[in-house]
């Protein structure tokens, strides 16, 4: 998946990478930056805490299992996180 965010305060530029990238192709990576607030995390963690919102986690592997979960992960098809659990 390939992300890209519109910045409002530079829609001109963002329009121009917009265009670019339809103009280069799908496989180009686009580049953003973020630069959270803290009003934003804290909206973020309220939305947890009321469970609002959750990781999409793909397969949990014990520690045992970590090599595994890279052979996994390099063999693609991939839905979500893979978590390793350390506890």
């Amino acid at each position: 998946m390939v992300t890209i965010a519109f910045d409002l305060k530079r829609p001109a530029a963002s329009l121009g990478y917009i265009a670019a990238s339809a103009l280069h192709g799908n496989g180009r990576v686009r580049f953003f930056s973020g630069n959270p607030t803290r009003a934003d995390l804290d909206d973020l963690a309220r939305h947890v805490a009321e469970g609002k919102l959750s990781p999409a986690v793909d397969t949990v592997f014990p520690l045992e299992e970590t090599a595994a979960a890279h052979r996994a992960l390099e063999a693609g098809g991939v839905q979500g996180k893979y978590v390793i659990r350390v506890a």
